[in-house]
């Protein structure tokens, strides 16, 4: 079972699952949804995990190059350390190595600004990207949600994943547990209906 990481494209899931649906009736039963679930290969929500896919495909090489980067520094870093404490028996000299270190503290400290400012401009791109790609099938989300609960008289339903990260949460009883419901009801949902060009 596969299930894409948000932190991974640094998205934040909007928190709009902690809301009262119906205030007019406070008797209303209480459930718990679990945000997470909703990127889950199978047993998310599937439009939602699609578009995770195409981001991580669609990023890929930004990332790509990043890791290249960093491997990149890695590799000056121990070239570095065996220049200060050359091998026994390999032949160098103290001068020859301070040159050498230096020109290799000098590429190292260019790659380390250039994947600073890459990484930079990776999560800039990222953060647009999902705010057009994800930002309407959230809202849309949220809406099915509020739909959800009417129909099914929940008066607050709360994102579990959320409570749980803020340490709010020590105990849950599952049978207040209603994310596959939800996502079986989302999935049911007619196609097309939150894409980044209709937005609802």
């Amino acid at each position: 079972m596969r299930r894409i990481s948000l932190l991974a494209f640094g998205l934040v899931f909007t928190a709009m699952f902690a809301f009262s649906a119906t205030a007019q009736a406070p008797a209303g039963k209480v459930g718990f949804i679990d945000t997470g679930m909703f990127a889950d290969e199978k047993e998310g929500i599937t439009r939602y995990y699609n578009t995770l896919v195409a981001l991580e495909k669609e990023t890929a090489p930004m990332r790509q190059e990043l890791q290249n980067m960093n491997t990149r520094l890695n590799a000056i870093a121990q070239e570095i350390q065996r220049l200060q404490n050359p091998p026994a028996g390999v032949p160098s000299t103290p001068a020859s190595n301070a040159e050498q270190i230096r020109q290799k503290n000098d590429e190292g400290g260019k790659l380390q600004r250039e994947l600073e400012f890459k990484t930079k401009e990776y999560e800039a791109h990222v953060q647009r990207l999902s705010g057009e790609r994800l930002g309407p099938i959230n809202q849309d989300i949220g809406n099915a949600l509020s739909e959800f609960a009417k129909q099914n008289g929940y008066a607050m339903v709360f994102d579990i994943e959320k409570l749980a990260e803020a340490g709010v949460v020590l105990a849950a009883d599952p049978a207040y547990d209603i994310t596959k419901a939800f996502i079986a009801f989302y999935n049911k949902r007619p196609a097309g209906a939150a894409t980044a060009g209709n937005p609802r």
